[in-house]
């Protein structure tokens, strides 16, 4: 392959973008090994007693277990609607559905404050405020599109006459789908329930109305953090957060060319 300028420039435009991107998560990641105990880029040197403190203060460790559990059920209900969700807009003749799409998107661009308000006095009278249920009911509405967007993607790439051949040989409409569909596009469901998990991590004025008073997600301590005392156990902290989400995507990337192995044969 023949590599001219106009290959050269959109790499070098592609490699400035990334770094621009990934920069910040760069320096929070060298800050939360500094050895000194304020915030400073380059650190004078390096330690562990940052990830040290993190561990030994029962507080944060709370804070991660909320944020596990929040975004757990908030994954879970988010694909256990967002698949059929898709299916539906995807497949079936129903009217409006280009109104239905927007009205998945605008869950995406409503202001955070706005829906933090408006599901606290939505949850009061059914007794789900301070409550991890509550919570990720109130985050799976941000969290679903990221499931139906990718979803339908699978589906859009999917190929019907698969599952249209298991019909023809007898099986029916719904075992089709279980049994050849779903398995096919399984990535595309699992990218879609990472970023419905990564969504509920970072969600931070939903999680102050509905829970921040009683047991705080990792995103409401760390706001708690930064505006008493500015130390690298934030930094720390949100390289813990940082690690989460490359771990989801290096799972989600293993399940990926694992399936497509299996379909392969």
């Amino acid at each position: 392959m023949r590599t001219g300028p106009p290959r050269i420039a959109l790499g070098a435009v592609v490699t400035c973008t990334l770094a621009y991107l990934l920069f910040p998560v760069l320096v929070v990641v060298v800050i939360s090994f500094s050895s000194v105990g304020y915030l400073r880029f380059p650190p004078p040197s390096l330690s562990l007693r940052w990830y040290a403190k993190l561990l030994d203060t029962p507080a944060w460790i709370e804070s991660f277990w909320v944020t596990l559990e929040v975004g757990s059920l908030t994954m879970a209900f988010a694909t256990l609607l967002g698949v059929p969700a898709a299916f539906a807009l995807l497949r079936l003749p129903i009217r409006g559905k280009a109104a239905l799409n927007a009205l998945l998107l605008m869950a995406l661009i409503t202001p955070s404050i706005i829906k933090g308000l408006a599901t606290y006095l939505f949850f009061v009278p059914y007794g789900l405020i301070n409550s991890v249920v509550g919570l990720a009911c109130a985050q799976t509405v941000s969290a679903l599109p990221y499931v139906v967007i990718n979803v339908g993607a699978s589906l859009k790439g999917f190929d019907a006459t698969l599952e249209r051949a298991a019909i023809i040989h007898g099986a029916r409409p719904l075992t089709a789908i279980l049994r050849i569909t779903l398995p096919i596009i399984a990535p595309g469901i699992l990218v879609g329930a990472v970023f419905a998990f990564l969504s509920s991590a970072q969600e931070l004025l939903v999680a102050i109305f509905l829970l921040g008073t009683v047991r705080k997600p990792l995103a409401v301590k760390m706001w708690e953090g930064v505006r008493e005392s500015v130390d690298p156990t934030i930094a720390a902290a949100s390289s813990g957060v940082i690690l989460m989400a490359v771990a989801l995507f290096v799972v989600a990337a293993l399940l990926q060319k694992r399936a497509r192995r299996l379909y392969a044969r």
